[in-house]
């Protein structure tokens, strides 16, 4: 049912039939219980109406996923063409977005984690997540951002984790998961695509030295019947590539040898069951990378943005037909459904059955 605001989101649906029922019916309270639903979102403007959040809880999910943009709080000047302030443009003289203060950065966070809905779903369900350029402090930041060392405490301290969590003393975000009995784990890896990453321009690295070691680690250790990797900016999309070079988005596309040596870990780790989640774009899309040769099945990515900000909102009516243009004009070689969810609401469920995991797309609009 569409209402008057558009938010993008998608939930994960791992259903388990009755047989399984009754396995956690069965187990003992030293077992973990299955987990048979999963929500993950991004792009929540702490300032605007979030409604999306009751929509959320009716779905009841046991893990709720943050994919970044968790706040917004950078500052965003006004565009501006002309004058001596000029923020848009090839000519532009100052930039468009500057970081907040400290005390601004806690009280935006503050503003989030106090939203009426948002903290009834920090209540029934496990919050995780990881950030985005705008929580991380400015948009498009990277390793050379200096705030980044205390937003990542503001971060944590939203996400209310725990003071002796090795989080709080690395040098990044990142953090793996796992949920689940054995036979029926899920494993979350969570991905920094901010603190270590190089400039835009430079082909160079998205993760940094220190957390490719670790991810390495958690794709060669214990196997489990799903790995979800959740990248705060997509990673099998390719539309800078057809864009380019009229305008650019962030993506993994953008560092080509880092996406193919992540494609390349995943293969050689025999990992069964590895798919991406990500976030940033304002709009919902998948997209599928057929490997099928190298990790013996296709990769996926389900881009699910955002909780408050769409893109089908940055042109007011009665103009906004054009995004919609835009959308079925812009090639994406990767991409699987329907252009449409590039201008339009999108809420997608994978179903888990007890004989094998298998995906199930219905498009819902909230």
């Amino acid at each position: 049912m569409a209402t008057t605001i558009t938010t993008l989101f998608f939930f994960f649906i791992l259903f388990i039939a009755a047989l399984a029922v009754k396995e956690v019916e069965q187990q003992t309270s030293l077992e973990q219980p299955i987990i048979s639903r999963i929500a993950f979102g991004s792009c929540a403007n702490q300032s605007a109406p979030q409604p999306i959040w009751k929509s959320i809880i009716d779905f009841n999910p046991q893990v709720f996923i943050w994919l970044g943009d968790n706040i917004y709080g950078d500052i965003r000047r006004p565009y501006k063409l002309f004058g001596k302030e000029r923020t848009i443009g090839p000519w532009k003289n100052v930039p468009r977005f500057v970081p907040a203060s400290e005390t601004e950065m806690q009280l935006k966070y503050h503003i989030a984690k106090n939203n009426s809905g948002y903290s009834l779903l920090r209540k029934k369900s496990q919050v995780i997540g990881t950030w985005d350029d705008h929580d991380y402090g400015l948009n498009d930041a990277g390793k050379e951002f200096s705030d980044k060392i205390v937003n990542q405490k503001l971060m944590l301290d939203f996400l209310d984790e725990p003071q002796d969590s090795p989080r709080r003393k690395q040098a990044g975000v990142y953090a793996s998961y796992t949920f689940g009995p054995k036979g029926k784990q899920v494993k979350v890896i969570l991905l920094d695509t901010r603190y270590h990453r190089d400039p835009l321009s430079s082909d160079g690295s998205i993760l940094g030295d220190s957390q490719w070691t670790w991810l390495k680690k958690e794709l060669n250790g214990p196997k489990t019947e799903i790995t979800i990797i959740g990248s705060s900016i997509q990673v099998l999309s390719n539309l800078s590539a057809t864009t380019g070079p009229l305008f650019y988005m962030e993506s993994w596309g953008r560092f080509p040898r880092e996406r193919d040596r992540l494609f390349k870990l995943i293969a050689s780790s025999k990992r069964n069951g590895v798919f991406f989640i990500s976030g940033d774009v304002h709009f919902g899309e998948i997209a599928r990378y057929d490997c099928a040769n190298a990790t013996g099945y296709p990769l996926y990515d389900i881009t699910s943005s955002g909780l408050t900000q769409a893109v089908e909102k940055v042109i007011p009516e009665p103009l906004a037909f054009l995004v919609e243009v835009a959308a079925w004009l812009t090639p994406t070689t990767m991409r699987l459904i329907s252009p449409n969810c590039r201008y339009r609401s999108c809420t997608y469920g994978m179903v888990l059955s007890e004989k094998s995991w298998f995906l199930v797309l219905s498009l819902v609009e909230i």
